[in-house]
């Protein structure tokens, strides 16, 4: 599988025509990455400045907003294959006292699809394997494209929500 990855400390990242990726187990589904978007965060792992070094544990694959078609599932997958899903980047562990007041949000043994310390490997390659529970089925009626925004777009939304007057 080709991936792109940050393994030391400097800026940039590599490219790997031959990264490995394990069969999907439990309630993992495998997914053929179709799109992916690039983030702030994503410049700031490529520089490995000040951010980066803050957030993220090396090595790692990036990329956390990516569409993909599901292609293998593990026994407990919730998914079908050949199923189009965005990938929700935040992966919250339901356990920890933020995760009993319903916010998964910030929960405290989040791992970050992509990015971030406790990271799971991220979109920035031709495969990646995501818990099934993080996976979002798409319609036809939006682009890979459009669909790598979902999260983004779902942030900025959330803030006006928040802002006084704004609906």
């Amino acid at each position: 599988m080709r991936a792109l990855i940050k393994r030391d400390p400097v800026e940039g990242f590599e490219f790997d025509e031959n990264c490995l990726i394990d069969e999907p187990v439990g309630d993992e589904c495998q997914i053929k990455v179709t799109a992916i978007s690039v983030c702030g965060s994503d410049i700031n792992l490529w520089k490995w400045n000040d951010v980066a070094r803050t957030i993220a544990s090396l090595p790692f694959i990036p990329g956390h907003e990516a569409v993909g078609v599901v292609v293998k599932c593990g026994p407990e997958a919730m998914h079908k294959l050949g199923q189009r899903v965005a990938v929700e980047n935040h992966f919250y562990c339901e356990n920890c006292v933020m995760c009993d007041a319903g916010r998964g949000d910030i929960c405290n043994k989040m791992k970050q699809y992509g990015h971030g310390k406790g990271t799971t490997q991220g979109g920035c390659s031709e495969l990646s394997n995501v818990s099934s529970k993080y996976l979002y089925p798409l319609n036809s009626s939006i682009s890979d494209e459009q669909a790598c925004l979902i999260e983004p777009m779902g942030v900025a939304h959330n803030i006006l929500e928040r802002i006084d007057g704004v609906s």
